[in-house]
């Protein structure tokens, strides 16, 4: 229950005061006198009603004026009332826990970083602190560091809060949370609080770092959720940048191929890209993206800017909500064609058909930036990444055990693999065989459309690598040409993503890291789609998708806060040191503390290596406060409040260290009754 104090108790003495009007009101109290008068005809008489009028009169202005003497007195003692859960007369042990991950570098609407509001809702606790008080900080990107412990220098604790920046790492809220609440247990103080002073941003606040709340709030601790921001936050993001210089359309010119999200729920405006190397723009392009929209979109180079084999760019689009995302650093090799070794058997005593082949590379030069090389089988005994950069079995029936070996380890090692299913495949032996440990797929035997029916193929994930050459939508269908058969299968995980079905919901192209199936045949057996104009871009989509998705997979190239490394050639002749800019140079074991270029040499330099942040936080979308605040503590643990904006924390902070003061209100009131007293003491309506 509330209690209510006194700042200034010493004026409780003057409560005696208070009974001065009735004092007063004693003294000039008379006897009245008793006159001989002859006759009384000629005075009025004195009715008892009116009698009893005056007295209420006289009465109500005593109480009147006692009253405001009293609330008088106690406005001048200071009143306080202190909330329930109020740590005013006890020292409190208080844990910090801030988020400067790289969501917090995203602009509020007054276009400052939203750490600088984090920031000042931490100093607002520091500054509220009492003199007894225990103050515990946490940085959400550095778990487990020495900043993690009790603050006895407040002085350099508001310093340290003052100099924090958003970091181009993500949040590890549940590695920070951990050992502040473990702290604050340990404590010999009764108070506990815990103040987390996030965005909240949705992949920050995992499972993990949910069950850390409520396990402190189960502890005793109160647990105080202090948003910066409401709402997701419409952004764009630089995802990633493939690599590899392919020869523009037609082979005219290069292009390379950057991969954009627009995180909204809207349509995004035309963006426009940029491509420097150093303080030259050597490139460029736009693109407009739906709501929810990732996919990669190609831009033109200009050719003679990008040679050599080692080409360091920056990628640059329009800077929006969070401008840590809208800069790409990447290493971009040598032009070249993607290397196709495209397996088929003979039909009957007949060559394969070339349909596969004809839309990959139809002049046969590598002038479409691809180039095919057809053979049977036996060529997979003596594959290596030196030979093909993507491998595609086209209705292929199976592989004998040493191929099958082989190109299961080509794949591991990073090579490509698409697979088209035609009614030469066998299904069981893909199914026992090659698939197990490269694609979560199982197949059944193949399924003919009824006499004049046909399968129509759709597109189930439009933004999807392997569509980027067509303009589809959610169902749109890829083309007028129709199926008459498909191999049935179905996907097991959710590492195999069906990319395009049927009409009714057959999977027709599933996709995995640098695997791509397509479940029917890429030649005219099982239907017209060789002649349609979807069939070119889709056939080299799936064989570019395979071949990227090695490059783009998590963990081929360093993050922030990750150690450098880079594929060498050959063993370095010495210590490998990584350079960077500004004169940056530590050992390449060391970890990378910042987004850039990192030029790993023994002197002279062998290797640059492209270091960026995670976009793991470019959604802006955040986490209810009121959601965690509605997680159960337990019968006997503290609540979980959730305090929107920076006003409300401070008066919190105010009514829980100091207790909310009441003397403003107490003189009104007793303004009010004054005023009361006087307008009765004027009136007639009680004095006839």
């Amino acid at each position: 229950m509330p209690t209510l104090s006194f700042l200034n108790p010493a004026f409780l003495w003057a409560l005696p005061a208070a009974a001065l009007p009735i004092l007063i009101h004693l003294l000039s109290r008379r006897r009245i006198p008793e006159i001989p008068f002859p006759t009384t005809q000629f005075l009025r008489a004195l009715e008892p009603r009116e009698i009893r009028r005056l007295r209420l009169r006289e009465i109500l202005l005593l109480i009147l004026r006692t009253l405001a003497l009293l609330i008088f007195v106690l406005a001048f003692a200071r009143p306080t009332v202190t909330p329930r859960g109020a740590v005013t007369h006890a020292a409190a042990a208080v844990g910090i826990l801030l988020d400067d991950s790289e969501s917090m570098a995203a602009l509020d609407d007054h276009a400052r970083p939203r750490v600088e509001g984090a920031i000042a809702r931490a100093l607002a606790i520091v500054d509220a602190a009492r003199a007894g008080d225990e103050l515990y900080l946490a940085r959400a990107t550095r778990p487990g560091e020495a900043e993690t412990g009790r603050a006895r220098d407040r002085v350099r604790l508001k310093r340290t809060l003052q100099g924090i920046e958003a970091q181009p790492l993500p949040a590890r809220l549940e590695g920070s949370l951990r050992p502040l609440r473990l702290a604050l247990q340990r404590s010999a103080l009764k108070e506990r609080e815990l103040y987390v002073v996030s965005d909240l941003q949705r992949a920050g606040v995992t499972p993990e770092a949910r069950h850390e709340i409520a396990e402190a709030a189960r502890n005793g601790i109160r647990v105080i959720l202090l948003p910066v921001t409401e709402g997701r936050t419409p952004n764009h993001a630089i995802l990633a940048v493939d690599p590899i210089i392919r020869p523009g359309p037609e082979g005219r010119g290069l292009e390379m191929r950057v991969r954009l999200a627009n995180d909204a729920d809207g349509p995004s405006d035309r963006l426009a890209l940029r491509v420097r190397r150093g303080d030259a723009l050597v490139g460029g392009g736009d693109a407009a993206l739906r709501a929810g929209e990732t996919r990669w979109v190609s831009m033109p180079l200009e050719t003679g800017a990008v040679a050599g084999t080692e080409i360091p760019v920056i990628v640059e689009s329009d800077v929006d909500a969070l401008p840590t995302d809208d800069r790409w650093y990447a290493v971009l090799g040598a032009p070249r064609h993607l290397r196709v070794l495209r397996i088929a058997e003979p039909r009957s005593g007949e060559p394969p058909p070339r349909y596969a082949e004809l839309a990959l590379d139809p002049g046969g030069k590598g002038t479409s930036g691809f180039v095919v090389e057809t053979t049977g089988p036996g060529a997979l005994l003596g594959l290596n990444r030196t030979r093909a950069d993507v491998v595609l079995l086209d209705d292929v029936a199976s592989l004998s055990a040493d191929a099958e070996s082989r190109l299961k380890r080509y794949v591991h090692e990073g090579g490509g693999l698409v697979v088209a299913l035609g009614p030469h495949s066998d299904p069981d032996y893909y199914t026992r065989g090659l698939f197990p440990g490269i694609i979560d797929l199982t197949l059944a035997q193949p399924e003919r459309a009824a006499e004049g029916s046909s399968f129509e193929l759709r597109a189930r994930l439009p933004g999807h690598p392997v569509l980027e050459g067509l303009a589809v939508g959610v169902g749109s269908p890829l083309s007028q040409a129709r199926l008459s058969g498909v191999m049935r299968g179905r996907a097991t995980s959710p590492r195999a993503e069906v990319v395009v079905q049927t009409t009714g919901g057959l999977p027709l192209v599933v996709a995995a890291p640098s695997v791509a199936v397509f479940l029917s045949s890429l030649a005219d057996d099982w239907g017209e789609l060789p002649y349609s104009g979807a069939f070119v871009p889709l056939v080299r989509g799936l064989v570019a998708y395979a071949a990227r998705a090695p490059a783009g997979a998590a963990g081929t190239e360093p993050r922030v806060g990750e150690r450098p490394f880079a594929r060498l050639d050959a063993a370095p002749s010495g210590a490998v040191i990584a350079r960077g800019p500004g004169g940056y140079t530590s050992p390449a074991a060391m970890e990378n503390e910042g987004m850039g270029f990192r030029a790993v040499s023994d002197a002279p330099a062998v290797a640059t290596v492209a270091v960026n942040p995670d976009p793991v936080e470019s959604d802006l979308d955040v986490v209810p406060a009121d959601s965690l605040a509605a997680d159960p503590p337990g019968p006997t643990g503290a609540r979980i409040l959730a305090i929107p904006t920076r006003a409300a924390l401070e008066t919190r902070l105010s009514d829980t260290r100091r207790g909310r003061e009441l003397w403003l209100p107490f003189l009104l009131v007793a303004a009010s009754v004054l005023i009361a007293e006087i307008l009765l003491g004027s009136s007639r309506i009680l004095a006839r």
